[in-house]
């Protein structure tokens, strides 16, 4: 046995079980994206072969690091490691998702690696032309919930958390509700919490706010 598999098989029991189901769902995501990682190289060529596919249906839907589709986040400017996440969530039915369920359930870790990778090389989503002016009500609150305490004082994100600046207002949204509602539990119970504590006008507010950043 490999030390690298070693490694990972010691971090997934590491998982307790008097977490909440959301919270030890999410650990398990991350171990099994930990494991990936750590077992060894990507397989260029299989893996190319793999992710290039389905390439065309990631790009239809979310562009090359700007998304034009309703609801569908922009990828630009997600880590390798965050979209590695979301893809062993999505592959393994952790994460609610018909189409992307669909997309990745074929897939290998090599597949996700290279779409992960691929993600990464993104543009991210720029800076409108003519953003709004600043809304200080939707500032506030921002600090009230301590946004930019996980997402970055930028709010682009970080190695496990997604960015959030001129993100699709609403994909950001329907994630919010989403999270609200516990159609999505996310890797932190701190999300469902957060959207839980928010009106849908004050959801409307924060959406509108971090999409149109400068």
């Amino acid at each position: 046995m490999s030390r690298s598999w070693r490694m990972a098989r010691c971090w997934s029991r590491t998982i307790g079980t008097g977490r909440s189901t959301g919270s030890a769902m999410a650990s398990r995501r991350r171990a099994a994206a930990l494991a990936i990682f750590l077992l060894g190289p990507v397989q260029v060529a299989s893996a190319q072969e793999g992710f290039e596919a389905v390439q065309e249906q990631c790009v239809a839907c979310h562009g090359t690091g700007v998304s034009l589709t309703d609801e569908v986040p922009s990828l630009g400017g997600i880590d390798a490691y965050y979209a590695l996440l979301q893809l062993v969530a999505f592959r393994s039915g952790n994460r609610p998702g018909d189409a992307m369920q669909a997309l990745t359930t074929d897939l290998t870790d090599n597949d996700l690696r290279a779409a992960a990778a691929w993600i990464a090389g993104l543009p991210p989503p720029q800076v409108p032309d003519t953003p709004p002016p600043p809304d200080a009500e939707a500032a506030a609150l921002a600090q009230e919930h301590r946004c930019n305490s996980c997402h970055g004082a930028d709010y682009r994100g970080g190695k496990q958390i997604p960015p959030l600046k001129n993100q699709r207002e609403d994909y950001l949204r329907k994630a919010l509700l989403d999270f609200k509602a516990e159609r999505r539990l996310g890797s932190r119970a701190a999300m469902v919490e957060i959207a839980q504590a928010l009106s849908e006008a004050e959801i409307d507010l924060l959406a509108r706010y971090l999409a149109t950043l400068p």
